[in-house]
């Protein structure tokens, strides 16, 4: 049992959780409540943030270069390798993932295979490129505004701390928090298995400890893929 990764890693969120809880709770029921609000704010407005900007970045700050540099070398050498291509520019995602995504683009691209090497080119960057990397950019985006928004929160508890501070109203806020500071704990423990998840996709599930063969079995990693917000 204590063998399994799955089963430590259960533990080690049983023990983050309550760890972090204690330390919710010390912050005050007032504190704890903006964190837990400002917490779920973040990862909602963090997701829809990252799903809005992800195609806009691919395509102002990435697909003119991949248009380029494809129509290059579709004009010096004429061959059309899309598995090339897909590995050459996103040879870090699974080949699983790659080889789906150029299959699917091989039975649509045979009306353009006429066109000269720019109209070409600017096909394979939508049909290959963009459903590859657009995953990968929302990922980034994903973490990048969460914790943006994060610190934007903390900024805000740490006002909200100085009610610890009152009489009475103080003693009260610190009982309250440990109501509130339970819930703020399990949202950063939903952070971490983001995060896995992240790691997992894009390593293609080899790493011998953490995939989803591996992490089937864990009761924290199950409740997250119900709520997953990549799916």
């Amino acid at each position: 049992m204590f063998k399994n990764p799955s089963f430590l890693f259960d533990i080690i969120c049983t023990a983050a959780w309550i760890i972090l809880m204690i330390r919710y709770a010390h912050k005050g029921f007032l504190s704890s409540m903006v964190q837990l609000v400002g917490n779920l704010i973040s990862l909602l407005g963090a997701r829809q943030l990252s799903t809005a900007c992800a195609g806009w970045v691919f395509e102002h700050m990435l697909a003119g270069g991949f248009r380029t540099q494809i129509a290059a070398s579709l004009s010096a050498g004429g061959v059309v390798d899309l598995t090339g291509i897909a590995e050459k520019y996103a040879g870090f995602l699974p080949a699983s993932f790659r080889a789906s995504i150029v299959a699917a683009c091989e039975r649509s691209i045979g009306a353009v295979l006429a066109d000269n090497a720019v109209v070409l080119a600017d096909t394979i960057v939508e049909n290959v490129l963009q459903p590859l990397l657009t995953p990968v950019i929302t990922l980034v985006l994903f973490f990048l505004f969460y914790a943006l928004l994060r610190l934007l929160v903390s900024m805000l508890v740490t006002v909200l701390g100085l009610v610890n501070k009152l009489p009475v109203i103080g003693t009260m806020n610190r009982a309250l928090g440990w109501i509130v500071g339970g819930g703020t704990a399990l949202l950063d423990i939903y952070l971490v298995l983001c995060v896995l998840w992240g790691i997992i996709v894009v390593t293609g599930g080899n790493l011998n400890v953490l995939n989803d063969t591996v992490m089937s079995t864990s009761l924290y990693y199950k409740v997250f893929n119900l709520f997953n917000p990549f799916l």
